[in-house]
């Protein structure tokens, strides 16, 4: 007998739905997919633009800023344009289309100052990781991992960035926490649903288009002692007693679609813990329980809080302008510079 857990089809469905946006779309994103689902959301101003990438952009006088990073225990001082284009190769792939590249360096400059406001590195602004702060790789990493297309990619990085010269994502006047990561699996998730806080510019959106990147599904199976093994990590107690298909029980979702609270052995844990033990690729997961143990089938990449890095880019390659891409997945946000806001100060929108 085999039990199958479905959550990720209902959830997306719900989500969907709870978008407004019907359930029999066709699922291959097109123009009038995205029209649709930024009308609905209310979305400002709708551009479209030419995504072709046409080449060097005129010089400009470097940003004025320099970007003090903490790498490895020691602070370095860069350039901040240079900096930007190198967390841009270093968080998404040289050939996205440009209107996605430039939605990531906006995205990427407000991450910057925001850290840079907080003060949490102490002496330094930003700090070379992923899982804390934002990812970075020097011009010898990049060199190393591009090849012969280094100074191509990095040139197309650098125009990015001066395309979007000292361009920030502010809510009310003041900075956002501008969260993005690989792929959504669908549909974005809530700041509440992943890290338990409100913000309002931080909703569950729908993002289609995705299916072909390659971080969108994932699977890792369990033997029912690797399962034990892995759960008890937290310190939880739950009873593994009887047949191992009945320890999966009851099972919550978040708008998004992701696991909200599963119970395992009648314990709870929530899907944020769960893919932190198992190592889950995202809480977008389904689970079937048979001979071969426990599945996990996953879509999506990443917390999914705030903007899809793919989905950034099926949305460029539709026409989309980075402007509509970033406020399409931070909702209510506006595009300023950095000259008109005062960090640390909310300002008249």
């Amino acid at each position: 007998m085999k039990r199958v857990i479905l959550i990720s089809v209902l959830c997306a469905l719900t989500a969907l739905l709870t978008a407004g946006v019907t359930a029999h779309r066709n699922p291959d994103a097109s123009q009038e997919d995205f029209l649709l689902l930024i009308e609905e959301a209310e979305s400002p101003k709708v551009t479209k633009t030419n995504t072709s990438w046409k080449g060097t952009v005129p010089a400009q006088a470097d940003e004025s800023e320099k970007v003090r990073l903490l790498d490895r225990g020691s602070v370095l001082t860069l350039d901040e344009e240079e900096y930007l284009a190198e967390v841009l190769l270093s968080e998404m792939p040289a050939d996205f289309q440009t209107e996605a590249m430039k939605a990531q360096v906006v995205a990427a400059r407000t991450f910057l100052h925001k850290k840079e406001e907080s003060g949490k590195h102490g002496d330094a602004d930003v700090c070379s990781s992923s899982s804390c702060c934002q990812a970075w790789t020097d011009k010898d990493g990049l060199k190393e991992k591009l090849g012969d297309a280094y100074e191509r990619d990095f040139q197309k990085a650098l125009d990015a960035v001066r395309a979007t010269r000292d361009e920030v994502l502010v809510y009310q006047g003041a900075l956002i926490d501008a969260t993005f990561f690989s792929c959504s699996g669908g549909s974005t998730e809530s700041a509440a649903a992943v890290w338990g806080g409100e913000v309002p510019y931080l909703q569950s959106m729908p993002s289609p288009g995705e299916e072909n990147a390659l971080p969108y599904k994932s699977s890792v199976t369990f033997q029912p002692e690797d399962l034990k093994k892995c759960l008890a990590a937290d310190g939880k107690s739950p009873n593994f007693s009887g047949d191992p298909e009945g320890w999966i029980g009851d099972i919550q979702y978040t708008q998004g679609g992701g696991v909200s609270e599963m119970k395992i052995g009648g314990v709870s844990f929530s899907g944020v813990e769960l893919r932190r033990l198992l190592h889950l690729n995202s809480t977008k997961f389904t689970v079937s329980v048979d001979g071969a143990g426990f599945s996990f089938e996953v879509l999506g990449y990443g917390h999914r809080v705030g903007m899809s890095q793919y989905g950034a880019n099926e949305m460029a390659k539709n026409g989309f302008s980075y402007s509509t891409i970033l406020t399409y997945y931070y909702q209510g946000v506006k595009i300023k510079s950095l000259s008109q806001i005062s960090l640390g100060q909310a300002n008249n929108p």
